[in-house]
């Protein structure tokens, strides 16, 4: 029995799945961390392309699906757990990891917010998530869908929309379209400071009013003027009419000035 609660909704169309496994490239140089591995579907499906395949499961009433699956194949492990609590770092074995799943809906902003933060030791993550949250992870300026969420995983990660799934192809079917999404981490941002992610957000804090109104209040009005002045910004700019890489500029400056 599926419980409401959790968001429970599992794909069990296999065809649908060995195109996940396909379009995420994984071979057996891969270690992957699954998000929610229910009855084990797509669990079987990782296996036999995988390295090694860590299953992590919040509902232990999966536990009659999951663990013959982990006596019966050596390169499985199920976890069960809460993903949002469990460190990442022991999974790399001495790789970097992907992580694939058919998230819960209701966590999605959480759970790819704990993939960036990863991102030393996150290779790619491939995940199937409400159509609506990844159609705003790929806006683009000057759109109604484009704001800090397109903005920071476009700065940290190369993110595509690979397919769309229509409700009927999960059960119970949700009230909503869905998509399977790659966000690729650049190597190069790896190592950027979470602080450009808060100012990112800080930037869109207020979107129906100029993005200066919600600048001034974290680094006032002096030296949102010398920000402007360096940008060539007028002072109407909106949060959604700047691309991604301009909001990186726009760090950079207020940190080499001490205002960060």
């Amino acid at each position: 029995m599926l419980k409401k609660s959790l968001a429970q909704h599992l794909i069990k169309d296999k065809n649908i799945m060995n195109k996940m496994v396909r379009l995420s490239r994984i071979d057996k140089d891969d270690v992957v961390v699954e998000i929610g591995a229910g009855h084990g579907d797509l669990t079987r499906c990782l296996v036999e392309k995988a390295g090694f395949v860590y299953a992590i499961e919040l509902d232990r009433t999966f536990r009659q699906y999951l663990e013959p699956l982990e006596e019966k194949t050596g390169n499985v492990k199920v976890i069960f757990g809460n993903f949002l609590d469990i460190p990442l770092l022991q999974f790399r074995k001495g790789k970097n990891i992907k992580i694939m799943g058919n998230i819960p809906y209701n966590i999605t902003g959480p759970i790819l917010f704990k993939i960036l933060e990863g991102r030393a030791i996150i290779e790619s993550a491939y995940l199937t998530m409400q159509k609506e949250i990844a159609l705003r992870l790929v806006g683009e300026p000057f759109t109604r869908i484009y704001g800090a969420l397109s903005v920071i995983f476009q700065i940290f990660s190369e993110v595509k929309t690979l397919f769309y799934l229509k409700p009927g192809v999960f059960i119970p079917p949700p009230k909503v379209d869905s998509a399977f999404l790659s966000i690729v981490l650049k190597e190069d941002e790896k190592g950027t400071e979470d602080a450009l992610i808060k100012f990112i957000k800080t930037c869109f804090e207020n979107k129906r009013k100029y993005m200066r109104y919600s600048l001034k209040k974290h680094y006032g009005e002096e030296r949102v003027a010398s920000l402007y002045t360096f940008m060539g910004f007028s002072q109407t700019t909106r949060a959604e009419e700047i691309e991604p890489q301009k909001f990186k500029e726009m760090y950079r400056f207020l940190r080499i000035k001490h205002y960060i």
